[in-house]
């Protein structure tokens, strides 16, 4: 309970400053969904589809499709090399075509626990062709996951989820793109999938938008026991 005051309290704390400076107090949405499938005790699919809301009347903003392939160096630490594509639209009273955008990227990520809190880095490179324009970006996110009702994630555990992303463009003169805080809460229902709901708070050109965001992970495991 005191962990899950903890996380209450960080996410209003957060919430009242950036929202300080939302844009025309507008809330945007995202569904998500993500999977990966291990097939090879050192080899996974990564794949995920993103729908992205101006508001809450469903004006689309952003569709993105990414996938990527997983190399498991241990259990610990995974490599990602994978291909996105991405569909931006205009504001509704912008009249503009939407914008394409063809993204390659690699990452790598970190698993390492303080206590029950689950700790995640991640670091990412893209090569983003968008519309005519190509540029380079790299990205840093930390997250922690904490259980409240089990010791460990297991099935059946609710968790408050937190992370901050930082984008940097590289390359160019002004390198800050933009910043990300998510909070989540969700339910674990078994080993290989859950459901979080929660907000996210976008810094992007000097402006901060909110995100209600709902996200279902569901893996599959094709090894055998």
């Amino acid at each position: 309970m005191k962990r899950l005051l903890l996380l209450t309290g960080l996410l209003v704390l957060t919430l009242d400053v950036y929202s300080q400076s939302l844009v025309n107090n507008e809330v945007g949405g995202w569904l998500m969904f993500f999977n990966r499938t291990r097939f090879h005790e050192k080899w996974s699919l990564h794949t995920e589809i993103q729908d992205r809301f101006y508001d809450i009347s469903a004006k689309e903003e952003q569709l993105l499709i990414r996938g990527g392939l997983n190399y498991h160096l241990n259990q610990k630490t995974w490599l990602t090399a994978g291909y996105g594509y991405i569909e931006s639209y205009p504001p509704e009273d912008v009249v503009a075509d939407k914008v394409v955008e063809h993204r390659i990227w690699q990452q790598v990520m970190h698993f390492h626990a303080i206590g029950r809190v689950a700790i995640e880095h991640r670091g990412r490179l893209e090569q983003r062709f968008v519309g005519d324009r190509y540029r380079d970006r790299i990205r840093y996110r930390l997250m922690a996951t904490i259980p409240f009702n089990n010791r460990v994630m297991q099935p059946k555990t609710v968790f408050g989820a937190v992370y901050n992303e930082l984008f940097l463009h590289q390359f160019e003169s002004s390198p800050y793109d933009r910043n990300r805080f998510y909070t989540a809460l969700g339910y674990q229902f078994t080993t290989a999938t859950n459901l979080q709901a929660g907000y996210m708070a976008q810094n992007f050109a000097g402006k901060t938008k909110g995100y209600m965001q709902l996200g279902l992970t569901s893996n599959l495991y094709l090894l055998g026991k």
